[in-house]
């Protein structure tokens, strides 16, 4: 009889995005349904972004019933708060199935934990005994999980879910001509959302402190979230229409990164940022700040890293990067990019992912 499996995440993006290779894969040899917030899946899910939402507890009881319902064998979890909610509902269970959780970045860092890291991994540690297996991405989620002891048998590390390795870097495209920018604009960009974790506000500051310098930075934001109206402000507010562009969400990244010089990152809070990996792919220049995940991709690279929201200390390394006249795409190699690549974590991966099935 083939077993049973339920693949879940927040959201179904995320599914089709990081983990298609790996659901087509287990199809193979079992059945597998798949749980998220959105279209294409067996059991859509309204997941709600705030943590303790009350529709949250509405998703609980759907979610209990599917699990008595199907009775799964396995059930891989992926994403923070859909991990949460699905190992909530099997608390009293007399028959559950075995669960793997995939780690794409805890969030209670070491550094900047604070009272909502300390109530986020009280949450974790609700569930554990819900939790058979652990696959973590970094070093400080590694630690974090065994310093916790947040699963009843093993704590496994990955060099994540896998970035394509056929990916094609396009030539000269119209993405500067569109917006409007010349050969002399030093472009900096950064793909993810719009959020107070990603931190779009410090590189807006930056634009504004390098503009009265005379520098001719501009900045690309792509991507969606509840912090856009307050940066869009924030830019009015400092007259940088034509220094901020906000492309919103957007399906030619590659075209992007290829019209760009440098990739930026202020983020406070990463877990292993597939954004990252994409513009090392492309050959570009990267300057992100020194968190977990960043760390973990960039630490064999000198001058990539910044402290968190150190304005001087980021605006002198686009200074360093213009002065040395090496930018744009392939221009950095990255020879440590290679373990992070698909074909080198896929088979790996897949042998932690059915070890509950054996």
């Amino acid at each position: 009889m083939r077993k049973k499996i339920l693949y879940a995440a927040s959201t179904a993006s995320h599914l089709q995005r990081f983990h298609k290779p790996y659901i087509e894969a287990l199809r193979r040899d079992a059945d597998v349904h798949l749980m998220a917030n959105g279209e294409g899946v067996e059991h859509p899910i309204a997941f709600a972004k705030s943590y303790f939402s009350l529709s949250n507890l509405r998703a609980w009881w759907q979610i209990r019933r599917i699990l008595k319902r199907e009775n799964y064998d396995l059930v891989i979890l992926n994403t923070t708060l859909a991990a949460f909610w699905i190992r909530l509902a099997m608390l009293g269970m007399r028959r559950r199935p075995y669960v793997l959780n995939v780690v794409h970045g805890y969030l209670f860092p070491k550094t900047q934990g604070g009272l909502r890291g300390a109530i986020l991994l009280f949450c974790e540690k609700l569930v554990k005994g819900m939790t058979d297996d652990i696959l973590v991405m970094n070093r400080e989620d590694l630690e974090n999980a065994g310093e916790h002891r947040l699963c009843r048998k093993e704590v496994y590390f990955s060099y994540g879910m896998g970035l394509p390795a056929d990916r094609v870097i396009p030539g000269e495209t119209a993405v500067r001509r569109s917006l409007g920018l010349d050969k002399d604009s030093f472009v900096c960009t950064y793909v993810g959302e719009l959020s107070k974790r990603k931190n779009q506000g410090f590189l807006i500051d930056a634009v504004h402190r390098l503009r009265e310098e005379g520098s001719a930075v501009r900045l690309l934001l792509v991507g969606l979230g509840n912090e856009e109206a307050n940066l869009k402000q924030r830019v009015a507010d400092l007259g940088l229409e034509d220094r901020v562009f906000f492309l919103g969400h957007r399906d030619d990244i590659a075209e992007i990164l290829s019209a760009t010089d440098l990739y930026v990152s202020a983020s406070s809070c990463e877990g292993l940022p597939f954004n990252l990996m994409e513009a090392m792919a492309a050959g570009l220049p990267v300057l992100a700040s020194d968190v977990r995940g960043q760390w973990d991709l960039l630490c064999e690279q000198e001058g990539a890293l910044y402290p968190l929201n150190d304005m001087e200390a980021f605006c002198q390394g686009i200074r360093n990067i213009r002065a040395r006249g090496v930018y744009g795409k392939e221009s950095v190699e990255y020879p440590a990019l290679e373990r992070y690549l698909l074909p080198s974590v896929l088979e790996e991966n897949l042998k932690i992912f059915t070890l509950g099935l054996k």
